[in-house]
């Protein structure tokens, strides 16, 4: 819809419009690099601003105010956009990403909420310290090594057993097929987001039957790790897991989950649960990697704050500049780049704007991110940003590497403290630098990885 369509009232102003080139208007520099498009968007205008497509009109909303009247005060009249849930409902089914209903998103996220409270995730921590300790014990002394590999797999392992209690030795021999599954899917949806017209489902075209394939190549691995559990105990007892919490959840009214909506949420966060703090790890280890005098003084910390080589849930406390160190990680290079759009159920009034009903909104946590009135030389790597003093002085939804409001990624505290405890354990034992001829091409799709993988350089200390 086009902003000469809307009539404006005496406290609206038009949304300011990014016309692109004739007839394709901005598509191409959308496609050919998402991350600079927005970067260059949200420093030439201010608060938001509509960019043109063909035959669409979208926004990209950057004001924190604005972002937290969306994922927020006004969360109910905005829905995830049809298109993009309709993408990723591919693969992912109708789990806690793409449930579009207000009323059914709560009542599933309620269920699944259990699974993530302060005693659960204490509990996850000695599994994320074994698992780190296990898969570092095949690393030599020195070498290079494929780091955005080592981090998909061990966080994949780590998510599987507290997902299922699935030992990472009964995975291990899936991890190759569930990762190149994975980075199909991307590539696809990718392509799907790029599209102006989407193939139905149902027309048997090679993308359509591709997705179908690495659904059920995800179905089937979690359907073998329920098995093993049945197959080990007979049961499905509680054993601090989210598999056996989802299947023992009840409703208000007393009902259960049905079998395919325990599998779309176990998928969504199978999937989610490992793919975005895999790829916050390895940006993380390639910042570090970059920037000695930070990675000198992050070991600095672990050398004092650590009694022994390995940390424990009771050491985090103590590691303010490891935290400072993946939030900066995080502004820098968010894995999620940017939340699902949202489109409003109705006219809305946004701040000085008026959001007209269906319109598609992007927030991206890149752009926000980028933006040099929050975050000044927003190019340099910097943890003292996020010092408890200087973080305080951000405006809210400023920084929104986790989204925010209702929708806000369950699994926030989960993946923050993952990530602290592997990359301590990782920087505490080595050092590491960029591996020659590693090349930095950072590939916006579902999430935010670099193109070919992370090589580098590691020395035992």
């Amino acid at each position: 819809m086009s902003t000469a369509s809307i009539t404006y009232s005496n406290n609206h102003q038009p949304i300011p419009v990014d016309k692109g080139v004739p007839v394709l208007g901005c598509l191409p520099e959308m496609a050919k690099d998402p991350l600079s498009f927005f970067r260059r968007l949200t420093n030439q205008y201010n608060d938001c601003v509509e960019f043109k497509f063909p035959f669409l009109n979208m926004a990209l909303v950057t004001a924190p105010e604005l972002c937290h009247q969306i994922l927020v005060k006004e969360n109910g009249r905005f829905r995830k956009a049809d298109r993009d849930m309709k993408i990723m409902s591919a693969l992912l089914g109708n789990g806690l990403v793409t449930n579009n209903q207000h009323a059914s998103h709560k009542a599933h996220r309620k269920l699944v909420q259990p699974g993530f409270h302060f005693r659960r995730i204490e509990g996850y921590a000695q599994t994320m310290i074994e698992y780190t300790d296990q898969y570092l014990a095949d690393w030599p002394e020195q070498g290079e090594r494929n780091v955005a590999d080592d981090m998909f797999r061990l966080t994949m392992y780590i998510v599987s057993k507290t997902l299922f209690d699935i030992d990472m030795n009964h995975l291990s021999p899936e991890s190759k097929e569930v990762g190149e599954a994975m980075h199909a899917f991307q590539v696809i949806a990718d392509k799907r987001f790029d599209q102006m017209f989407q193939h139905p489902d149902w027309l048997p075209t090679p993308n359509n039957l591709k997705m179908k394939q690495i659904r059920k190549t995800l179905d089937n691995t979690i359907r073998q790790m329920i098995e093993t559990r049945r197959s080990e105990e007979g049961d499905m007892a509680d054993k601090g897991d989210l598999m056996s919490l989802l299947l023992e959840a009840r409703y208000e009214d007393g009902s259960s989950m049905s079998s395919q909506q325990v599998m779309d949420e176990l998928l969504t966060l199978f999937v989610a649960g490992h793919e975005t703090t895999s790829n916050a790890l390895t940006w993380t280890l390639y910042l570090l990697a970059t920037h000695p005098e930070i990675q000198t003084r992050l070991q600095q910390e672990l050398d004092l704050a650590l009694a022994g080589d390995t940390p424990a849930f009771e050491d985090l406390e103590a590691l303010k500049y490891t935290e400072m160190v993946v939030k900066e990680s995080m502004r820098i290079l968010p894995p999620v780049w940017t939340i699902n759009c949202r489109q409003a159920n109705e006219d809305i009034d946004l701040g000085d704007y008026v959001i007209p009903k269906d319109k598609v909104v992007f927030i991206s946590p890149y752009a926000n991110h980028f933006n040099e009135r929050y975050f000044p030389d927003p190019d340099r790597f910097d943890p003292e940003r996020f010092t408890e003093e200087n973080e305080k002085k951000l405006p809210r939804f400023a920084y929104i590497p986790f989204g925010g409001g209702p929708r806000v990624c369950i699994g926030n505290s989960f993946a923050m403290m993952e990530a602290k405890l592997i990359l301590a354990t990782l920087v505490k034992r080595y050092r590491f630098e960029l591996a020659p001829g590693q090349k930095i091409e950072p590939q916006s799709q579902v999430t935010l990885s670099n193109k070919g993988g992370m090589r580098l350089r590691f020395q035992r200390r």
